[in-house]
């Protein structure tokens, strides 16, 4: 499949078309355009019943919080292993920097795994060298990632539930990510789960930030790096 067919298929997804046409704009006008969305923590409720669902296949997914130290000594090496394969950086060095890891396992498999980040200001490298200065109270989830296996089986929404879940149980208030607008499948996932709207920014395609939208007036800014963590 080329590039061009690979952009078509967009079109068979819920959302496709606008994908489709956000792509065009990055291909013709060399910029991109990344949404933020969020979720309101203090208006959310989470029973039980809603942790996987009605499937059966999810109900076997076990839920992994690593947020200090001994969660790290208490978790097998091999799915340490495995969710350093996804996490940008290592679990010990986010556990370090005050961030939180989260996966759902099945067996000894590495299903879908994602990070909270719950520092007031968050440095990324995608879609440029940025910082995001939250609002108090806030965290950052960075990349959500689902195996090739599972993905198409509720994975990365039952764990998006799980996480602002345990997220709300640690006392913040909303969690907050950005998301190309390319990515219709991360996008129908995050909406389907509550999630909902609260700005962008558009940058060039070799990491310039131009512009913001709607983000300061909800006491989030974005700037470009001063310093990247080491």
């Amino acid at each position: 499949m080329n590039i061009w067919q690979e952009r078509l298929s967009l079109l068979k997804y819920k959302g496709g078309l606008k994908a489709a046409l956000f792509w065009l704009i990055k291909i013709l006008g060399r910029i991109e355009i990344h949404f933020f969305y969020a979720i309101d923590l203090t208006r959310q409720q989470y029973p039980i019943s809603q942790a996987f669902g009605e499937s059966p296949e999810r109900d076997t997914f076990h839920f992994l919080s690593l947020n200090t130290a001994q969660d790290l000594i208490m978790c097998p090496y091999e799915l340490i292993e495995q969710i350093n394969l996804q996490s940008g950086r290592s679990v010990s060095r986010l556990i370090h920097e005050d961030a939180g890891v989260y996966a759902l396992i099945q067996q000894k498999q590495v299903v879908s795994q994602t990070n909270i980040d719950h520092s007031t200001i968050i440095q990324v490298d995608s879609p440029a060298a940025l910082d995001i200065h939250l609002h108090p109270g806030d965290v950052f989830l960075g990349y959500l990632y689902t195996y090739p296996d599972y993905r198409g089986k509720g994975a990365a929404a039952a764990l998006l539930r799980k996480v602002g879940k345990a997220t709300q149980n640690r006392g913040y208030s909303r969690i907050v990510t950005h998301i190309r607008s390319t990515n219709v499948a991360s996008l129908n996932t995050f909406k389907k789960c509550g999630w909902s709207s609260i700005g962008w920014i558009v940058t060039s395609v070799r990491g310039r930030l131009l512009l913001t939208g709607h983000l300061s007036r909800i006491g989030i800014t974005i700037s470009p790096t001063k310093q990247i963590k080491h």
